[in-house]
């Protein structure tokens, strides 16, 4: 089997400079990778509110009947490594989160598939991406060299690996927004650290001081004025504090304030920038300068058409094709459910229970178990009301049978 195996081609070295902890230089002289595009707070915003909301959404097995109608399968061996433990060390939320935050930082995730010795799946092991190296095999499949935290190496086939991935150019590596977007990234992380030194070295005051007076060269006035100048007026700690000057001294302001460079409007601009790099409503990313309760509510909803729904499907299908054999492929599918992504005040839940039960589309003990309610007596029958309604004329007479 090893010598089937042909290195791909790496994709512009970003994966060796992830693994040997480098980034790619950008223009602002910033290097880019996944750990230091972190450090820029909307990054790390936009990635938390991606993966916080996949993992914490409960995934379905579903089964397809005879009459072509399905119905969830609560007691399928999947249900418990998708929804409770998918090993020994991690809860599926967990491994959820590391495999999400893998492929948005680095546009690919991996997990390790474990079989039992009936052959179904018996657990999933994460894996860093920087451990595995994906190759394609001469039998036109594709073949993963992974790395273990034991120190060994091993070259596994497709059907031991699962593998999601992000917006590839080739089908088989993908690319996170952050490789693609570094330049921007880079931007924001200039931008954030001109702000960091500008509080060390305290932009206020700043300037020259002046004097119509003569310094002998021989004497140490000038350095004992720059170390006394820089103790008391320099740094964050002591901005605003008035100096006394002696000897004819004169402050000169020589520097443009932060307003006046524009800096704090660039650093807004870079939350919108890194908003769109994720698909994301600035919102989510804790910024409220546009928004009101109208377009709050549809930017919650646009969450998960836009910005959820393409996620969901990428790793539904990843999961289906890996983890369902072939033989029952037809007949079971997993799913995420995302009603709780939608729903909505106490006052509109119960509005839509109404409307439900009144055209008997569910029962009151469904309603009941929906809002975490035990089910009561006689709560089971459907009602009958939009049977009445159909036999009745709009002008009041009754339909004759």
């Amino acid at each position: 089997m090893f010598g089937l195996f042909k290195r791909s081609n790496p994709n512009n070295n970003w994966s060796l400079l992830q693994a040997l902890g480098f980034g790619v230089e950008t223009s602002s002289g910033k290097a880019v990778n996944a750990e230091t595009a972190q450090s820029l707070p909307a990054v790390y915003c936009a990635v938390s509110t991606i993966a916080e909301a996949i993992a914490s959404l409960p995934i379905h097995i579903y089964q397809k009947r005879e009459n072509n109608e399905r119905e969830r399968v609560q007691e399928h061996y999947l249900d418990k490594l998708l929804n409770r433990k998918p090993n020994g060390y991690q809860t599926s939320y967990d491994f959820m989160i590391a495999l999400m935050r893998s492929i948005l930082l680095r546009g690919n995730g991996y997990a390790y598939i474990n079989y039992d010795r009936a052959g179904r799946v018996a657990g999933l092991h994460w894996l860093h991406p920087d451990s595995v190296i994906i190759k394609k095999l001469s039998t036109k499949r594709i073949g993963y060299q992974v790395s273990f935290d034991n120190g060994d190496t091993q070259n596994l086939l497709q059907e031991q690996i699962l593998h999601i991935k992000y917006h590839s150019d080739d089908g088989i590596t993908g690319k996170s927004p952050i490789q693609v977007c570094r330049e921007s990234i880079g931007l924001g992380l200039a931008q954030q650290e001109f702000g960091a030194v500008t509080f060390k070295n305290s932009a206020r005051p700043s300037g020259i001081l002046t004097t119509d007076n003569e310094f002998s060269e021989k004497s140490n006035a000038i350095k004992r004025l720059s170390e006394e100048w820089n103790s008391k007026f320099s740094g964050s700690k002591n901005v605003g504090k008035t100096p006394i000057l002696e000897n004819g001294l004169k402050w000169q302001s020589i520097s443009l304030s932060n307003v006046d460079a524009e800096w704090l409007e660039s650093r807004n601009f870079s939350v919108v920038d890194v908003a769109r790099m994720f698909k994301l409503s600035p919102i989510f990313l804790m910024d409220y300068s546009h928004s009101t309760f109208n377009n709050h509510s549809e930017a919650q909803r646009s969450f998960l058409s836009q910005s959820l729904r393409p996620w969901l499907t990428n790793i539904q299908s990843a999961l289906n094709d890996c983890l369902v054999s072939e033989r029952n492929s037809l007949r079971i599918n997993i799913e995420f459910e995302t009603k709780d992504l939608l729903r909505g005040s106490t006052a509109e839940r119960f509005e839509v229970y109404d409307t439900a039960i009144r055209n008997g589309i569910m029962n009151p003990n469904e309603c009941r178990r929906a809002e975490n309610l035990a089910p009561r007596e006689g709560g089971d029958e459907y009602s009958q009301s939009w049977i009445q309604k159909g036999q009745v004329e709009p002008n009041g007479g009754e339909v004759d049978e």
